[in-house]
C-alpha cells in the first residue's frame, strides 16, 4: 500500500497529519514568542537564546518535511515530463 493510497482510503489517518500539522506550528509560534535574544549565550541554565534558536529550526524542518511529503502524496503524475517538450 503506497502513502496515497493509505491517505485516500483512511480519512482518519488525514484528520491526524493535519491535526499534528497544526499543533507543530502552534508550538513553533509558542517557542519563538518565548525566545529571549537579549540573554544570547550568557546563561546555559533554563531558557536561553540558543536553545529557543534550535527550537525553532528543528520545528521549521519537521514542518518543511510534513509539506513535502503532502506535495508527494496529492501529485497526480509521479514521473516528470519528457524532454525536450513534444509540440503539439
Amino acid at each position: 500500500m503506497t502513502l496515497r493510497t493509505a491517505i485516500q482510503q483512511s480519512k482518519i489517518l488525514t484528520f491526524v497529519i493535519l491535526g499534528a500539522f497544526v499543533w507543530l506550528l502552534l508550538t513553533l509560534f509558542e517557542v519563538a514568542s518565548t525566545v529571549d535574544l537579549m540573554t544570547g549565550t550568557t546563561s546555559f541554565v533554563g531558557q536561553n537564546a540558543l536553545g529557543g534558536i534550535a527550537g525553532v529550526l528543528v520545528l521549521t524542518i519537521v514542518l518543511g518535511a510534513l509539506v513535502v511529503l503532502y506535495s508527494e502524496i496529492t501529485e497526480s503524475d509521479p514521473a516528470p515530463q519528457s524532454w525536450p517538450p513534444s509540440e503539439e
